[in-house]
């Protein structure tokens, strides 16, 4: 997992880690029947999960960018396959979601890629969710994408901020993703 989830500098050379840079140690997010984002205990079919944030610090008038880097290793390829499904299907019960006290993500939407469909070449399966960001600041453009290699997934988020565009965000989530992908595939030989 280590090897796996990106660094700060791993996303440019001007990220740096957030105040808390990782995740508390064998939980996994979950969104709760309230449409709210939790930590809690790894669940029965999962064996590992780790997430890292970090961040781009405003300045020269731009807000802070805030991003977000998690793999999980789940003990059979079915279990991690459903992961992905129920990303797609949180968007549909939860338009709207709670990431914590005054941050929200709102107008959500999301579509499914599986290999081979529109050229994505790099997964077995991927999940690209967009939306608004909303705190006090404003609402800024939201991305998240995960992705599945075998039993492994990894995701990425990214939260937009004041004078960074959409295409900013996307080229974060098409950047860093296929890039831990490339690790689990090197990790688990799963290359080619």
């Amino acid at each position: 997992m280590d090897h796996v989830v990106l660094r700060p500098a791993d996303w440019g050379p001007e990220f740096v880690p957030q105040a808390v840079a990782e995740s508390r140690p064998r939980t996994v997010a979950v969104l709760d029947g309230k449409c709210r984002w939790q930590r809690e205990p790894l669940p029965a079919g999962v064996w590992a999960s780790l997430s890292r944030y970090a961040e781009l610090p405003g300045r020269d008038g731009k807000g802070t960018v805030r991003v977000t880097a998690v793999a999980t290793v789940h003990t059979s390829e079915l279990g991690a396959d459903e992961q992905l499904s129920t990303t797609l299907e949180e968007v549909l019960r939860c338009r709207e979601q709670e990431i914590r006290s005054g941050e929200r993500l709102t107008e959500l939407g999301s579509t499914g890629t599986p290999f081979g469909l529109r050229g994505q070449q790099w997964a077995d399966d991927n999940v690209y969710e967009r939306g608004m960001y909303v705190t006090r600041e404003g609402a800024h453009p939201y991305v998240w994408s995960v992705a599945r290699v075998g039993t492994v997934t990894v995701g990425v988020s990214v939260k937009g901020a004041a004078g960074h565009t959409a295409e900013e965000l996307n080229r974060w989530v098409t950047q860093s993703l296929p890039q831990m992908t490339g690790r689990v595939k090197a990790r688990t030989g799963k290359e080619g």
